[in-house]
């Protein structure tokens, strides 16, 4: 085989895959506008219901709140980190951090 015909074989190749590459692009978007326009339409000919929870605090007996005295354990995570943690996930909850119990906290490596 000549280095002329080898070099042909190879960029027919790379002109292929490309064009294969594109065509699957094509039907990615084709495909992605099909489902938003279908969940377009269901969303305007039924409007969805919210479901709503409702959580019960006990009212508190006394002018002080309650205040967990228990332990947090800790693995591979120092204090400050582990502070850190809480109050995010405090933030992130829109929970008090008084109202939440943290029983351990572990680095996931």
């Amino acid at each position: 085989m000549s280095a002329g015909r080898a070099l042909i074989i190879a960029v027919s190749g790379f002109l292929i895959v490309f064009l294969m590459l594109c065509l699957l692009w094509f039907i990615i978007v084709l495909i992605n506008k099909v489902t938003d326009s279908i969940g377009a339409k269901t969303a305007k000919e039924e409007p969805v219901k919210a479901e709503t929870s409702t959580v019960e605090v006990p009212a508190e007996t006394g002018t002080q709140e309650a205040v967990y005295g228990g332990e947090i354990a800790l693995y591979d995570v120092d204090e400050k980190t582990a502070a850190c943690l809480m109050a995010i996930v405090s933030d992130e909850t829109k929970i008090p951090l008084n109202q939440l119990i943290f029983k351990s906290i572990k680095a996931l490596d």
